[in-house]
């Protein structure tokens, strides 16, 4: 077996890219941070891949904002000999992992050869679906005094973006509410990276709002699809992803993609709907710092 670090994002993306764009849905995240991120960022990166019998048989990184451990296996199968050696590695270099993400069949297998070895303990474990949409399956249009707009941090009432993320924030968390220092920085990042809301034709009201969250080669992913407490159950969702989701493909993405917690079965029924199809089940493991 050969073990391969890589010292750029430039050398990295050299050798992998090809490979990474055969199957480039599964690898949204992967390429998706790599592109967005610039090259002295990436560079301190952990960037690698392990090599056997003249294929390539884990594709990785480590990043150094989440310390999560991403990979792909381009076959499709490692064997346990290789995800001791991958551990071996790491934790040779010295890389402090807080969490794995990757390939459901694999995920649990690294998580417990690095739990072992560093005695480190598992706290947390989800299952997300990975799913993509090349072409819309259902029409969802929207009414007349419904419309999807881009919003940026000078057409945006930055009073209401900012309870809304609060609202989100303690939504999905459970816990109190963020400052509002918090709540603006997240509503910009999200202008940053490209903040939609379906609205009524005089914007007063914000039925739902969802991000491009990450941007590859040839698709985008979307992400952070909420809509406020008042507006949910009335199919504002659907019709922000098909609006979304349409614009997208008519910019000339070949595809777009999402995640879904795997609990979520009601999300996934709005999204196949669309017609966003199953592309993969993938494992996340926190570990304690």
């Amino acid at each position: 077996m050969k073990f391969v670090k890589y010292e750029s994002k430039k050398d990295f993306l050299n050798e992998n890219l090809e490979i990474l764009l055969k199957e480039e849905a599964k690898n949204e995240l992967m390429l998706g941070i790599v592109l967005e991120h610039n090259d002295e960022k990436v560079n301190k990166w952990f960037l690698g891949r392990i090599e056997n019998d003249n294929e390539v048989k884990i594709i990785f990184l480590a990043d150094d904002d989440k310390q999560g451990l991403l990979y792909y296996c381009p076959t499709g199968c490692i064997s346990i000999e290789e995800i001791e050696f991958l551990t071996d590695n790491i934790i040779d270099l010295n890389i402090n992992l807080n969490q794995i993400f990757g390939d459901k069949k694999c995920s649990s297998i690294i998580a417990e050869s690095y739990s072992k070895k560093t005695q480190k303990t598992i706290v947390e474990n989800s299952m997300v679906y990975t799913l993509a949409l090349k072409k819309l399956k259902q029409e969802h249009f929207l009414e007349e005094n419904e419309k999807l707009i881009k919003l940026n941090s000078e057409n945006a009432d930055m009073g209401k973006m900012s309870q809304i993320v609060k609202d989100i924030h303690t939504d999905i968390s459970g816990v109190e509410a963020c400052s509002d220092e918090e709540a603006l920085r997240i509503a910009n990042i999200y202008f940053k990276k490209g903040l939609f809301i379906l609205t009524d034709i005089n914007e007063k009201n914000i039925f739902c709002h969802a991000v491009t969250v990450r941007k590859q080669i040839n698709g985008c992913t979307i992400g952070a699809v909420i809509s406020p407490k008042e507006f949910r159950g009335k199919g504002y969702g659907k019709k922000c992803i098909y609006a979304l989701s349409k614009k997208l493909l008519e910019d000339g993405y070949s595809y777009i993609a999402l995640h879904v917690l795997s609990t979520n079965e009601a999300a996934k029924s709005v999204y196949e709907k669309v017609g966003f199809e199953f592309v993969e089940e993938t494992e996340r493991f926190v570990f304690n710092k």
